[in-house]
């Protein structure tokens, strides 16, 4: 069966070219709005990446301005080595260091990941707690250590400390995980057994490992998953949303991971879906908005307030005086504002983590397909695009839309190879893979994975049959 059968944006994402789209690709270009122009009629429309896009834009230009010039190519290289003793010395120490850091930083990383070990969470048949829990557990691994000093970063390339949880489903046979440096065991399992005691966690073989890819065998699916349609200051819908923070009775909870979890259950005995939530704590800074060039603030916090003033300026802007000026004195209660303020304002007070989503599917050649979609959109329980943001797939093999992006399926297996690698390796935020990630909140990630209650009947989900109590007081000593 050919790769393009099973393209990587299913029918109802493809856009048809309607006059809508005919109109606005004209006002981009009267405009001219290029970004729009490259990620939007060029990217998504024709399936043509930026980077092709600007190479054939830059060749074309270049062949315009030898046909103009007369000896242009020997012009050109007269300047440069004219100019050599100018900018040969600034391009050789940035280029040197950041080939440094790149370096140093590769090799501590690959170095912790040698050590680095695998726990499996088992769930009890009988568990009532809510992802609240969860929520806690992962304060606990908000950790700023590491790369105190200038020193122990840019010598030693240290990191922060990089946790994954992951859920894997293996031909229906659901597991969750925890991948961690060996150091940090002891912070990973008091954090949940604190909050979980009723659970099992045991160190496992790393099952990423063990999969080797060859595409006579298995054929693999792989994208990113990224928030949209908006920024990092509007969440996904959160336990909180599903009133999950309250504990009700069992059979009032809505778990939004039992969908989930029913879906991976559902994999025919050759299917496998891996997810994998790569986490570090946020560090992140950015100029202040109208602020004084070396004035600072921590980016997750700054987003959010932003987004909050943005909110409540556009619920009273005035537009059209003629229409739009009863906006000046509205009292009137907007859901949807207050909504949106409320959540923002909430995820504000919690612990900000650096975070990059991936999964995978994973299938024989001659059963592979119709599956691959459940994977792309797994997380759409969790979803909110009207008021907040969705975790929409991005990256890998998603932008495959076309036969002439990859005619003999070189560019296929060559990033499905890219992607084990950075899968085994956890990597999303440090050399060798610096991948786009999204800050979220404790509460976020609490919703994406937490130990599931009793409620949630997911047959995929092997459950431990026993329960641990306490000791009596009375045994001899």
């Amino acid at each position: 069966m050919s790769i393009f059968n099973a393209p990587g944006v299913g029918d109802e994402d493809r856009e048809e070219i309607t006059s809508e789209i005919f109109r606005q690709f004209v006002t981009d270009i009267i405009s001219p709005n290029f970004e729009n122009i490259i990620e939007g009629t060029v990217g998504n429309l024709l399936g043509i990446s930026r980077g092709l896009f600007l190479i054939s834009l830059f060749v074309g230009l270049l062949a315009t301005l030898a046909y103009v010039i007369p000896n242009f190519f020997l012009f050109t290289l007269a300047w440069l080595i004219g100019t050599l003793p100018i900018w040969i010395l600034p391009a050789a120490v940035a280029g040197a260091w950041k080939c440094w850091i790149w370096y140093v930083q590769s090799a501590f990383v690959a170095e912790k990941e040698e050590e680095a070990i695998l726990l499996e969470v088992k769930m009890p048949r009988e568990l009532v707690k809510s992802p609240r829990g969860m929520d806690q557990a992962f304060h606990h691994l908000w950790l700023d250590v590491g790369e105190v000093t200038y020193f122990t970063r840019k010598w030693r390339g240290a990191t922060l400390p990089v946790f994954s949880f992951e859920i894997a489903s293996f031909g229906g046979e659901v597991h969750f995980y925890v991948w961690t440096w060996k150091e940090w065991r002891h912070a990973v399992e008091s954090g949940i057994y604190a909050n979980y005691p009723e659970v099992e966690i045991y160190e496992v073989e790393d099952y990423a490992k063990k999969f080797k890819y060859e595409p006579s065998e298995a054929l693999a699916f792989c994208n990113d998953y990224r928030y949209e349609p908006r920024n990092d200051a509007f969440p996904i819908r959160t336990y909180v949303d599903f009133e999950l923070d309250s504990d009700p009775k069992e059979e009032y909870k809505v778990d939004p991971l039992a969908v989930v979890l029913e879906q991976m259950s559902n994999l025919k005995p050759d299917e496998q879906i891996w997810l994998q939530i790569v986490i570090e704590m946020n560090k992140d800074t950015r100029r202040v908005p109208h602020g004084g060039w070396l004035e600072m603030e921590g980016a997750y916090t700054g987003i959010m307030k932003q987004a909050v003033d943005d909110l409540k300026k556009a619920n009273v802007e005035v537009k059209d005086e003629a229409h739009d000026s009863w906006r000046r004195h509205s009292r009137v209660r907007s859901y949807k504002l207050e909504k949106q303020i409320e959540a923002i304002e909430r995820n504000m007070g919690k612990y900000p983590f650096n975070v990059g989503l991936r999964g995978v599917y994973i299938a024989p050649p001659e059963t592979f397909g119709p599956t691959l979609h459940t994977m792309r959109w797994i997380w759409r329980p969790v979803g909110n695009p009207q008021y907040m943001n969705q975790l929409r797939p991005r990256r890998w093999h998603t932008p495959f839309d076309y036969p002439y992006q990859d005619l003999w399926d070189y560019r296929w297996h060559l990033h499905t190879r890219r992607f084990f690698d950075c899968y085994r390796r956890r990597g999303h935020f440090h050399a060798p893979y610096k991948l786009p990630h999204n800050m979220m909140s404790t509460e976020v990630l609490a919703t994406l994975w937490h130990p599931i209650s009793s409620g949630v009947k997911a047959p995929g989900v092997e459950r431990i049959p026993a329960k641990k109590a306490e000791p009596p007081p009375n045994l001899p000593k």
